[in-house]
């Protein structure tokens, strides 16, 4: 709350005339203080409901620690302005003072970061690391009654929180690296919308610059927020400087690399490469956090595919984009998209959808009249949206049709009338349970999903050495089947995006082994990483 209280008050100080109101929100990780942030399936958990209450423009900007931030950027969504940066370095505070070198041997220091504790344990093997969580109250409080011996904080939350004065060392880079983007406060908004454009105001090019060549590096290495990597960029004038270090868990090995020039780029690539060539990616191959070596077929459609890929690649997978879809568009009698007023909800079910209803309002020269609300199936259906100009009020809690009727019934006025433009073939629940519920829904055909003219050779071409193939729709599903060459070998692992996709999948005899627990294409990676999580015996 404090460091949101300091970008409205940065943003305050630019623009008086605005007034600039906190909305507090408690995400996964603050409702889940026991979980073991080594432990968990997703990057993300303290981000992740501040994304989605900027999709549903619940909140118009969000503000984030950077280092919380996932590799990946989120659809839709920009990272605004960068606030100078806080010193980005670790401190320590003990129960008796000490520094880390004096510490007694044994000694118990409190960390929930796989990063500090695996520098702990290079610089001082002797030590041991305990799994601590919560706000720095809740840690310090543990410190005095005895749980460990020492802590591991942030010196920037503890100079925001006036607390500064009670660590007994802060720890220099040669010995504690900090986390790309620790120190450094994020303001993160919708593509292209007003608040983005007021924020950009008081970004501080600097600190954009260095933490943007940390989470460079980051990305390149594969690497995500909860790795044992440390990394620190400084920008001074044209020069930008860059160190890093890749651990692994027990700290017996450790590989360090940095550079400095006037090529951002060029720094980050040799740092990469330098860390790379000393088994970087051996390191940072972490239960749930890697897919590295796996081939894995993506089925979406060509221009819907590149989220999904880039989600896996980042990751270590070889990403194999063979489409067994296309969007073929639907004629429309444009006399309907002139007729758009007399509807009171808009129904967007799919990002295809989206871009086939720009199109056809891009044709009829027509905006969407402003009194229509809208309705969005997802976060990635209503990041589109917002992309196209179109901002969604509703999006469910869980992205399918079944919830997405439930909860628009809930929110739209007896008698509403609701056009629902919608790929052929789609499933009649939304429509049908609308109109139980006494909505008057019109449904438009404005696009199928068809097979490429190529799928069948693409297909054989590509499903030799596949080890897993990604289902994101039905349709995806149900061509893929038309079209395979021959039975699958039983080593190759089906991946589903939701029960739906999963369904259709085994009414057609294949056998699904992953499905996401949330039906997006992060999603739908997160349970892929999962499933690749031995269990502990």
């Amino acid at each position: 709350m404090i460091q949101a209280q300091l970008a409205a008050d940065a943003l305050s100080r630019r623009y008086p005339e605005h007034e600039f109101v906190l909305a507090p929100l408690t995400t996964h990780g603050d409702r889940h203080p026991s979980m073991r942030l080594s432990d968990s399936p997703r990057e993300g958990v303290f981000v992740k409901e501040l994304e989605q209450a900027l999709l549903d423009r619940r909140a118009e900007l969000a503000v984030h620690s950077a280092k919380d931030l996932p590799t990946l950027a989120t659809r839709g969504l920009v990272l605004a302005a960068f606030l100078p940066r806080g010193d980005a370095r670790d401190a320590l505070i003990t129960r008796v003072p000490a520094t880390l070198s004096e510490l007694a041997p044994g000694s118990r220091i409190g960390t929930g970061s796989p990063r500090r504790a695996a520098q702990i344990a290079a610089f001082r093997p002797d030590l041991q690391t305990v799994e601590i969580r919560g706000n720095v109250d809740t840690r310090l409080r543990r410190l005095a009654e005895g749980m460990v011996d020492g802590l591991i904080l942030a010196v920037a939350g503890l100079e925001r929180l006036g607390r500064l004065g009670e660590a007994h060392e802060l720890l220099p880079l040669d010995v504690m690296l900090p986390a790309p983007g620790q120190g450094a406060l994020v303001l993160q908004t919708v593509e292209g919308s007003q608040a983005g454009r007021l924020a950009a105001a008081i970004d501080d090019a600097p600190t954009r610059r260095a933490v943007e060549a940390e989470r460079t590096l980051l990305r390149r290495l594969g690497g995500g927020c909860l790795s044992a990597l440390g990394a620190h960029a400084l920008a001074d004038g044209d020069t930008l400087a860059l160190q890093a270090v890749v651990l692994d868990a027990s700290g017996h090995t450790v590989i360090r690399a940095g550079a400095r020039g006037p090529d951002d780029a060029g720094v980050v690539s040799d740092v990469a490469s330098r860390l790379e060539a000393q088994g970087a990616a051996r390191l940072l191959k972490r239960p749930g956090a890697s897919l590295a070596g796996l081939r894995i077929m993506v089925t979406r459609a060509d221009r819907q595919a590149t989220t999904l890929v880039d989600a896996l690649t980042a990751l270590g997978a070889q990403a194999i984009r063979c489409p067994v879809i296309a969007i073929e568009p639907i004629a429309v009698d444009p006399a309907l998209v002139q007729d758009l007023g007399r509807y009171d909800w808009l129904v967007l079910t799919s990002a295809n959808g989206v871009d086939r209803l720009r199109e056809l309002l891009r044709e009829a020269n027509r905006d969407l009249p402003a009194h229509i609300k809208v309705a969005a199936i997802g976060p990635e259906t209503a990041a589109r949206a917002q992309e196209a100009g179109i901002t969604p009020g509703l999006v469910p809690s869980r992205f399918i049709a079944e919830e997405l009727a439930e909860t628009l019934a809930a929110a739209m006025a007896p008698g509403a009338r609701i056009l629902l433009p919608r790929a052929a073939g789609s499933r009649d629940v939304l429509p049908d349970r609308l109109r139980a519920r006494g909505a008057r829904v019109d449904v438009l055909e404005t696009y199928r999903a068809v097979p490429p003219a190529d799928v069948r050779p693409r297909l054989a071409a590509c499903l030799p050495g596949v080890d897993m193939i990604t289902f994101t729709s039905s349709s995806t599903v149900r061509h893929f089947a038309e079209a395979m060459p021959g039975p699958l070998a039983d080593r190759i692992t089906i991946a589903c995006i939701g029960p739906i996709t999963a369904q259709t999948a085994r009414d057609l005899g294949l056998r699904v082994d992953i499905i996401a627990q949330e039906y997006t294409t992060r999603g739908l990676v997160d349970a892929i990483v999962r499933s690749q999580t031995p269990i502990p015996a």
